[in-house]
């Protein structure tokens, strides 16, 4: 396929007008979509700002394969069914001596927390990356540079509360994994190229990967370390960015980049001839696109090369036309209405593409359904060599503006966002900056909580800009620090989804305690055994003690506070009389009152479910 006829920027990402709809059927909140093209272009991938799951319209049109043949027009009803498969640790990969990545079997949402501990137990200090998703969230990149981290030991690793896009947590979780830092390999590392890359920029290659990037400098002047990178894509490369056009040859000077293993680069210096690009940028294509957010149409410029804006780029309509209902319109450039108006990059991160909104632009002369041949004039726009580029045209057919959608933020607040309830183990609170879509907000697979289960989630109807979200009962299983993430929560009416947030928090385990109980050969005294060591919260009854349908001996033995063991993990009850031999025919249980104040060393209190019998044996 042709990238141009399916992306904006005809790369990747947004999606050209008409050519893709992808709508749930289902009243799932539809997300934002983006895409990108394999290396053969023949399989598109497809990311969406929201969960995939259940049926969606999907319609593929006005795509055009390299040759400019127009392929077939796509619709389907396709149903994706809802992700519960957990995601596993996949292994390990050694970057460098000093760099471990932890693969994933499937893109993460969260990384959880991580913990790192020798064989013996003692904790490892030092290595950082641990929680920060690297390779689209299908890995973390652990750095073992650090000079406490032991040379040649196993480290365990443990990674608690990972979760999946679905909220799927790891399994098993936690789950460990082995790593190992390396020693220096004794080879440090030297520089094979200083190459040109910009008007401003230049790569250098080294002989290897580097986990430290150098100091440069030109013609003896430090370049900033802020404008000094080793490149995402490959460690051998570190790209300089200089404050001011280079050009002419030029002194360089390298020294003290470190490799994976600890080995550090000798100081060298390249003398590089600087070559400056004196043809000026030229518009290659100009298109009418409408914004996903206001929708509104806009006249997009795509150049051939980057170009740099000054502090006040402008655009200028020159004498123009335009044709509606076969009668032709001149554009008199001169008027007032068409003075100069600022025209700006579409993305940062693109520099050959600018834009301008279309009902500015044409001023008073902005017709619905007309077909222009505009001339304008361009000021503050230069190649990164400063030459400027001062006119252009574009030919297009002007459309309607949208109403503009409700992009009201949404985020967590900034003080105590994310709580769990006092003296309810089971429930957290989450607090956001503005009332939240009752849709996402109740979406479980929107609260990931590292080592527990989301059960619920419910908006507080007193305070909607608050979700109260139940936890499953005994699914955290450990009092202590774990993330949790909230994501793709909307605001009330909003179209823009939050961004994803991961906060750490320090959660009771919400295990409930349980108790056995065992009637004594005195036949007045029953001992009460408890899973774990409990303790009371005040002198109150805790139980009833109950044959059949009736009370013990009446109320000799209601209202029973337990009297317990120094331990706590056992406690006796004695009744008012000896148990008859027709009670102990029927049974006897206990059921705990609404007064019952038997708790464990976290707080949660004691399961006991409808009864609990008491045996005889």
């Amino acid at each position: 396929m042709d990238p141009k006829t399916v992306f904006t920027d005809g790369v990747s990402g947004s999606f050209a007008t008409g050519v893709l709809k992808f709508r749930s059927i289902d009243s799932i909140t539809d997300g934002t979509l983006s895409g990108k093209l394999s290396a053969d272009g023949k399989t598109l991938t497809i990311t969406s700002t929201q969960l995939l799951e259940k049926r969606y319209d999907v319609e593929v049109d006005k795509v055009k394969t390299l040759a400019g043949a127009s392929v077939e027009k796509f619709s389907k009803i396709l149903t994706i069914e809802k992700d519960a498969v957990a995601p596993m640790i996949a292994g390990t990969e050694r970057i460098t001596a000093t760099k471990v990545k932890v693969k994933f079997s499937e893109p993460m949402t969260s990384a959880g927390s991580t913990t790192f501990k020798l064989a013996d137990g003692t904790v490892v200090s030092g290595i950082t990356g641990e929680g920060v998703l690297v390779d689209g969230g299908m890995a973390v990149e652990l750095d073992l540079s650090n000079s406490s981290v032991p040379v040649g030991k196993e480290i365990i690793a443990t990674i608690i509360g990972a979760a999946d896009k679905a909220g799927n947590l790891l399994t098993p979780n936690p789950a460990t994994v082995s790593i190992q830092k390396g020693d220096k390999d004794g080879v440090a590392p030297t520089v094979s190229s200083v190459v040109q890359s910009g008007a401003k920029t230049f790569e250098i290659t080294f002989s290897e990967a580097l986990s430290t990037k150098p100091s440069v400098s030109i013609d003896g002047a430090p370049v900033s370390a802020a404008n000094v990178a080793i490149d995402s894509k490959d460690a051998k490369k570190v790209v300089v960015t200089s404050a001011s056009v280079l050009s002419g040859d030029k002194v360089v000077t390298i020294s003290g980049a470190i490799d994976g293993s600890g080995e550090v680069q000798a100081a060298t210096n390249r003398v590089v001839k600087f070559v400056s690009d004196t043809v000026a940028p030229k518009i290659v294509s100009s298109a009418v696109v409408v914004d996903a957010t206001d929708k509104a149409e806009y006249l997009e410029l795509t150049f051939d090369k980057n170009v740099d804006l000054t502090a006040t780029p402008r655009i200028d309509v020159q004498d123009s036309s335009y044709v509606k209902d076969f009668v032709t319109t001149s554009i008199d450039g001169d008027l007032a209405a068409f003075d100069p108006i600022a025209i700006a990059y579409k993305d940062a991160d693109n520099k050959k593409v600018l834009r301008v909104k279309l009902d500015t632009l044409l001023a008073t002369s902005d017709v619905e359904g007309a077909k222009y041949d505009l001339n304008f004039a361009l000021t503050g726009v230069s190649s990164e060599f400063n030459v400027a580029i001062t006119s252009g045209k574009s030919s297009f057919t002007r459309g309607k503006d949208g109403v503009a959608a409700n992009t009201t933020p949404q985020s967590l607040a900034a003080s105590n966002p994310i709580v769990q309830t006092a003296n309810n183990n089971n429930e957290i609170t989450v607090t956001f900056t503005a009332d939240v879509d009752a849709a996402t907000a109740t979406n479980v697979a929107n609260y990931i909580v590292g080592g527990a289960i989301v059960e619920s989630a419910t908006v507080n109807s007193a305070s909607p800009k608050v979700v109260v979200l139940k936890l499953k009962a005994d699914s955290n299983t450990f009092t202590g620090a774990r993330n949790v993430t909230v994501q793709n929560v909307k605001a009330a009416g909003s179209t823009v989804a939050m961004n994803t947030t991961t906060l750490p928090i320090t959660l009771k385990e919400n295990v409930a305690p349980t108790v056995s109980a065992k009637l004594g050969a005195d036949l007045k005294t029953i001992t009460l055994t408890f899973s774990e060591a409990v303790s009371e919260t005040g002198t109150l009854a805790d139980f009833d003690v109950y044959s059949d349908s009736y009370t013990v001996a009446n109320t000799i033995s209601a209202d029973e506070d337990v009297v317990l063991a120094v331990d706590g993990k056992t406690a006796t009850i004695e009744l008012g009389s000896v148990v008859t031999a027709e009670q102990l025919t029927k049974g006897l249980a206990l059921k705990g009152l609404a007064t019952i104040d038997i708790v464990d060393g976290a707080g949660n209190k004691l399961s006991i479910g409808d009864k609990v019998v008491i045996s005889n044996n």
